[in-house]
């Protein structure tokens, strides 16, 4: 009989590295292919080189309500997914479609746990098994039977891991990695581990000991007696990481052996997916003399564009030098410190203090040394500073905020920072804000770059394991061979203004920012989690007693199975699996269905309960008290900030059990007070201003409430009459409806009356404001032969789907085109007067410092006898940060706390 072996691949883990590791692919109608192009070869390099019996893709699902019980926190900081990836999930199934392998997901469980359930239930039939993944999380799953291969580099080099590999690399049995996890952590999936236990302590201790619980239990024999005491101290939290960590076995997959076998793709299947997603390199070669090499990598023909278009610039030769001692970081800092500029990289784990720091400069050498050779020794950390803090030799960097985060944990102010990259290629593009420098590297065609792995080996230099090693100066020399090239593309763009004079000086400002956080009152927070709770309780008593029985409300199939099968309730979709029971379906039928209604209370109370009253706590620095969080500079496409771990931006305020989570957050300083300055209406406003209508200015200029001044104009309400509530809250939806581009059915949808009524309504309005409508017109047809739109400052935004022949993509895009230049606008306004309010604080001197911004507000901590003179800075700076044709208003707000504010 054959060998029977069976391929598995972890869909999510190999898209996004695909994603990440090629520079931005696009069709000639401009649909997103990167991704895909590099899943699909390492797809046919597995394929090829394993020759599976079968082949099983798993795709996540969702994430399990129960390893969010045991940890809140649980992969919380990752970043949204860029809509440049999440557009090339579907076109990976046409792939997988073409190749004839099967697709398994399980709903609200993640990929690792179907891989483990198929991998687990192939060994029990002495069945090979080999698992694709850039997770070494499922390292845990190898056995005799079951291997795992892992990108070791970009996407096509493999690396294989059997029993022998993993215990060379960590010195343990898979069947002992989530007990090692659970004590060191893991970053990426936010698992805290063991404070101050790093990953060489947690490797020796599970060696030594065989389990973490049996490391739990000798805590008092560790030694030195602080990591026995740490042990102690936090041995719930190594547990609840390790059972996080901990791969689901027995998911109900049901998929036969049958359903998963492989067979040679048809050559027709291939060739019409290549032909659709123009990989005109693979589709040439397989129609033409059939050798196609699955191990092939990307060359400039294989695709149809590829963005920015000058990869094929000649590049420098770089020698990459390791500085291991204090004595060689000296060396090198009197080296870089005669220069008059520098590329300088920071090297180690996102969000994480850097390990190393690579130096580079005009001529060919990149140079890198670890941060305790930097940082311990005392003449190279005051030739350190003196370099950090000199406006000569001017720094060129990866991640200015990242630096300034760095400098503020030392007492170190960095200056002469001239040049960010990562502002500059998000800026250029922002639907891929989130490429990292490897990513920008081989999008101009600079050598690659050797990421940080935080999980090698680490070599024993000046002291310290780091696993830092020559190869990673290829960060500098990658950033001092690209910066150039996108200074130029900057200029081309017109946005070399809003990169100098708002991007650059703001990266600083939102390192304080994060630096100085806020306190929580946990008092307070346990109050509201004892309220959250009786809310749950009743909740779900109510839906129970509703539902005639008991059934788990957080599963879709059983509360499908209720409402739609059960109750015979109107409105129900079943997918695959499951009815779905959204939001979008629920919401409908809760004003004649009571337990639709209490359905979602349950959700609402549950979902603050678990994302803030429960999580906010475990987030607090340990170090200072503080919780801090990440202001993403570039978060979203219209340049707004993000903020992650926590969100501090979507702190509820529509609930009144929302409010009062903003009663436990605190200035971080004792003693001081918050003072909220927000925006009045600020979109509307820059409508005003760039649709010139004159009805609209006049309104704003007279100081009127704009939405009862627009409905007296659409409804004729006399001017000796109040507005009725009701017809204010349908002008209030005309006026952001007609902003976001909203039609007369979402109108209808978001009033509450008919399609018809929405569409008189929206004719009356146009009407009354006829250059508006002008505008809107005039915005669109503009950005369709631009294929771009623009801030006020500069601020682009592309938009390929202007051209797209599918309507819907089509329809988006228009209202981006209305939308984007508002919004965009707002947020280079609101950026603007930070970088002013932040040089006025440190120019007068105030006792005050800027914690927060939420959209349209500034949040900030101030002495209160300095309270006044703060307003008044912060109201000039930000009622002039731009001369717009309607004045520019800003309310203000102050108390002890976030909730109590007045």
């Amino acid at each position: 009989m054959p060998e029977r072996k069976l391929l598995l691949l972890d869909v999510y883990a190999l898209v996004y590295r695909a994603f990440f590791a090629l520079p931005p692919l696009t069709t000639s109608s401009g649909t997103a292919v990167n991704a895909v192009f590099g899943f699909e070869r390492m797809l046919a390099r597995g394929l090829a080189t394993e020759k599976p019996s079968h082949a099983v893709a798993c795709f996540d699902a969702g994430i399990p309500a129960e390893r969010l019980a045991a940890m809140p926190t649980y992969k919380a900081q990752r970043p949204d997914m860029p809509n440049e990836l999440r557009s090339q999930f579907p076109l990976v199934r046409k792939v997988l479609a073409a190749y004839g392998v099967a697709a398994v997901e399980v709903e609200s469980e993640e990929a690792d746990d179907c891989i483990a359930t198929l991998a687990t239930r192939a060994s029990s039939q002495a069945f090979a098994s080999v698992i694709v993944s850039g997770d070494l999380d499922l390292l845990q799953l190898v056995d005799e039977h079951c291997t795992v291969l892992t990108p070791k580099r970009g996407f096509s080099d493999l690396m294989r891991y059997d029993e022998a590999a993993v215990f060379e690399r960590y010195g343990l049995r898979s069947s002992q990695l989530a007990d090692y996890r659970g004590l060191k952590g893991d970053p990426s999936d936010n698992l805290p581990g063991v404070p101050g236990i790093g990953e060489k302590t947690a490797a020796k201790l599970i060696a030594q000991f065989g389990t973490l619980e049996e490391v739990l239990a000798h805590a008092q024999d560790v030694k030195p007696d602080r990591i026995g005491k740490l042990l102690t101290e936090h041995a719930d939290l190594a547990r609840r990481c390790r059972d996080v960590s901990l791969a689901k076995r027995t998911l109900p997959i049901a998929l036969t052996w049958d359903e998963c076998v492989y067979s040679e793709p048809e050559r027709e299947r291939l060739a019409a997916m290549y032909q659709e997603f123009e990989f005109r390199g693979l589709f040439s070669r397989i129609e033409g003399r059939g050798d196609l090499k699955p191990e092939e990598a990307l060359d400039a023909s294989t695709t149809a564009r590829a963005l920015p278009a000058d990869r094929g610039r000649p590049q420098p030769k770089w020698r990459h030098i390791l500085a291991a001692t204090p004595a060689d970081a000296r060396a090198l800092l009197e080296r870089a410190l005669a220069q008059p500029e520098i590329a300088l990289a920071s090297i180690g784990v996102p969000g994480a203090p850097p390990v190393a720091f690579a130096f580079a400069w005009a001529g060919s050498d990149a140079v890198v040394a670890p941060a305790p050779a930097l940082m311990d020794d005392e003449k190279a950390r005051a030739d350190f500073t003196k370099l950090l803090t000199a406006d000569v030799p001017s720094k060129i960097v990866f991640g200015a905020k990242e630096l300034a985060r760095f400098g503020g944990r030392n007492s170190i102010a960095p200056r002469g920072v001239r040049f960010d990259l990562n502002l500059a290629y998000a800026l250029l593009d922002p639907d891929r804000a989130n490429t990292d420098l490897a990513g920008v590297a081989a999008a101009y065609g600079a050598q690659p770059v050797i990421p940080y792995d935080a999980s090698a080996a680490p070599m024993e230099l000046f002291g310290t394991g780091h696993g830092i090693s020559a190869e990673h100066a290829s960060a500098a020399a990658a950033i001092a061979t690209v910066a150039e090239h996108l200074q130029d593309d900057l200029a081309n763009a017109g946005m070399s203004g809003v990169f100098k004079d708002i991007e650059m000086p703001l990266a600083a400002v939102l390192a304080h920012m994060e630096q100085a956080g806020f306190r929580l009152d946990i008092a307070e927070l346990d109050r509201i989690r004892r309220k959250l709770e009786d809310a749950i309780a009743q909740a779900t008593a109510s839906v129970h007693r509703l539902a005639g029985e008991e059934f788990n409300i957080n599963s879709p199939k059983a509360l499908g199975a209720i409402l739609f099968e059960k109750l015979q309730m109107p409105g129900g979709s079943k997918k695959k699996t499951a009815w779905a029971t959204g939001v979008e379906v629920l919401a409908p039928l809760a004003s004649e269905h009571e337990i639709a209604a209490r359905v979602l209370e349950y959700r609402e109370v549950s979902k603050l309960k678990s994302t803030y009253v429960d999580a906010l706590p475990a987030l607090i620095d340990k170090s200072d008290g503080i919780l801090h969080t990440t202001l993403n500079q570039l978060g979203a496409a219209t340049g707004r900030l993000s903020s992650t771990n926590p969100n501090l931006q979507n702190i509820p305020v529509r609930s009144e059990i929302g409010r009062e989570i903003r009663l436990a957050f605190l200035p971080p300083t004792p003693g001081r007070v918050l003072l909220a300055a927000d925006y009045s209406q600020i979109e509307l406003r820059l409508f005003a201003h760039m649709s010139e209508d004159a009805t609209l200015i006049d309104a704003f200029k007279s100081g009127e409430d704009i939405h009862a001044y627009t409905a007296r104009a659409v409804f004729a309400v006399p001017a000796s009459e109040p507005v009725p509530g009701e017809l204010r809250r349908r002008a209030k939806a005309v006026n952001f409806g007609i902003l976001y581009g909203m039609g007369s059915f979402g109108l209808a949808q978001s009033v509450g009356f008919s399609r018809g009524e929405a569409r008189d309504f929206i004719a009356a309005y146009f009407a009354r404001f006829p250059q508006i409508k002008q505008y809107i017109a005039g915005a669109i047809d503009k950005a369709r032969v631009d294929g771009q739109v623009t801030t006020l400052l500069g601020r682009r935004r592309l938009l390929p789907d202007l051209k797209s022949p599918n309507h819907a993509m089509r329809a988006a895009a228009e209202r981006v085109a209305i939308n984007a230049p508002l919004q965009g606008s707002a947020a280079d306004l609101i950026k603007l007067a930070m970088v002013r309010i932040a040089r006025r604080i440190e120019g007068q001197r105030l006792p005050a410092q800027l914690l927060l911004q939420v959209h349209d507000e500034l949040i900030f901590e101030v002495d209160p006898p300095a309270l006044d003179a703060l307003r008044e800075e912060v109201r000039t700076a930000m009622e002039n940060a731009m001369t717009l044709r309607v004045p520019l208003v800003v309310d203000f707000k102050s108390g002890p706390s976030w909730g109590d504010m007045a």
